[in-house]
């Protein structure tokens, strides 16, 4: 199975110190601990901070031919703060590197070859690297959009079109909330409001994670659920991420959709229990949680 992500590599900046970042390279790391053959399309600086992520990415063993170095801007360093539970927030300084990845033959010719493609919206913050990522979308065979709104780099009209292109829709319940009211939905509900939304955008598969209450999976006009996994969190960094990861890689398997679902809280709960966004967690360790004996 091979999959290619396209945007953000950063570090976070934790209290106690620097750790290797970044929304689809998070989704990458796991996924290539799966078995899948993952490569990144991105952009460093060339600085000590981007020789240092190169390395990093390399140990993954996530694949960095596609990783591009801009002499004109910095390496990301995004300052992490987390709350009394855990919860993170994000301080993204503008520009940087992975806003001015430009277009490669290479990258194309990877991506076209990819089972999947996942990118996310924070990428399209700067035209460059957002033309960029049109010419990939138009050779992916199957695309898969991380929505991850993250204030003020967003636009919700350009949201709705990168949806409309999707074949998979991820985002979180405050995320469906806030796009679903900005849309003009008048319900309540998160079922009502996953319908609107995928309907809204002719998307035939989108997930909703709801923070330690699991998360909802429609598809193909049914909802499936998942209550969650009871753990003690450490951080909630990459735990979305890693949940994309789980739900891309048994849907990828042709699994069921419920234990698609059931596979990706399991592992985005297991993340939040350790610190950092990629903790090393094997296959085994995932299904020994989900069915201790």
């Amino acid at each position: 199975m091979k999959v290619t992500g396209f945007g953000e590599v950063l570090w976070d900046d934790f209290p106690s110190g620097k750790v290797l970042g970044g929304a689809p390279l998070n989704v990458l790391v796991r996924l290539q601990s799966l078995g899948v053959d993952c490569s990144i399309i991105s952009r460093r600086g060339d600085d000590a901070d981007g020789e240092e992520l190169l390395r990093q990415i390399q140990s993954k063993n996530v694949n960095t031919d596609l990783l591009q170095c801009c002499s004109e801007q910095a390496t990301s360093l995004v300052k992490v703060k987390l709350d009394a539970g855990g919860s993170a927030s994000y301080e993204i300084v503008y520009p940087c590197a992975w806003d001015r990845i430009e277009v490669e033959e290479k990258a194309l010719k990877r991506v076209a070859e990819s089972d999947a493609f996942i990118y996310g919206s924070l990428a399209t913050r700067d035209e460059v690297s957002r033309k960029t990522l049109d010419k990939l979308v138009e050779q992916a065979k199957f695309k898969i959009f991380d929505v991850n709104l993250r204030k003020p780099f967003y636009d919700t009209d350009r949201l709705l079109e990168a949806m409309k292109k999707a074949d998979i829709v991820k985002l979180n319940d405050d995320e469906l909330y806030e796009l679903s009211a900005v849309y003009g939905s008048k319900y309540n509900s998160i079922e009502q409001n996953i319908s609107f939304l995928a309907k809204l955008a002719g998307v035939d598969t989108m997930c909703v994670t709801l923070g330690s209450h699991g998360a909802a999976l429609y598809q193909d006009g049914k909802l499936y659920r998942h209550s969650g996994f009871r753990v003690k969190v450490a951080d909630t960094v990459g735990s979305g991420d890693s949940f994309l990861a789980g739900l891309t890689y048994k849907l990828l398997n042709h699994a069921d959709p419920q234990e698609a679902v059931t596979f990706a809280c399991a592992l985005g709960a297991l993340v939040a229990a350790h610190h950092g966004a990629t903790p090393e967690i094997s296959l085994r360790e995932i299904e020994s949680f989900m069915n201790p004996a």
